[in-house]
């Protein structure tokens, strides 16, 4: 009895999500540190004045904002810090199953090496967008309006930042295993769907 070859993808798919996803909860915090890495001078390059720094704790990131916070007396206020926090790890929740699509598919060396290592940067790149965007959104949308009185974004700002934390939150993580392997398994997919349609070509003529 012939094994349907897409059943026999859709159980090693599932056969290897648990080891993807300890892997990728085990190493979580070196990713973490290379989105540190990236993201401080990215932010602190754009938002000189407002973000002081960025930092790790564990599988959390930091983004430390300069504020003023007012006091009576006391014209110009006082200059202060305000930490907001970010989960990394909800922007790349879908690199698992992308490592698990590439393990299934077939198993050549040079090329599933290569398709890890490029599926890892991107999802450190996704990382790097959603914390920046994130942590922009809780600044100009959460923070209280007193303490970022320096920093008065234009609406076309809030509007780009509302939308671009959107992307990074909903879209990115939710296609990018797709994109990524259609985009590298094109012929194997290929392969999948012409033998499953030979084999319905085949039963119809039976019938």
């Amino acid at each position: 009895m012939q094994v349907n070859p897409l059943f026999l993808f859709i159980c090693k798919v599932f056969l290897f999500l648990p080891l993807c996803y300890w892997s990728w909860y085990y190493l979580a915090e070196q990713g973490t540190f290379l989105t540190v890495f990236f993201t401080k001078p990215l932010l602190q390059t754009i938002y000189p004045e407002l973000i002081a720094d960025v930092q790790q704790s564990g599988h959390l990131i930091e983004v430390v904002a300069n504020v003023i916070v007012p006091m009576q007396n006391v014209p110009q206020g006082t200059y202060a810090e305000l930490p907001v926090l970010v989960k990394p790890l909800k922007y790349s929740y879908s690199l698992p199953l992308t490592l698990a699509l590439i393990l299934a598919s077939p198993i050549k060396p040079a090329k599933t090496l290569s398709c890890i290592i490029i599926s890892i940067l991107i999802f450190i790149m996704i990382q790097i967008w959603g914390v920046s965007f994130e942590s922009l959104k809780t600044l100009y949308f959460q923070a209280p309006p007193e303490v970022l009185l320096r920093y008065s974004p234009s609406v076309l700002e809030t509007n780009v930042i509302a939308l671009c934390y959107q992307l990074g939150y909903l879209m990115f993580p939710s296609v990018t295993p797709i994109i990524i392997w259609v985009l590298f398994y094109q012929e194997y997919i290929l392969q999948l769907t012409s033998i499953i349609g030979n084999k319905r070509i085949g039963k119809k003529r039976k019938k």
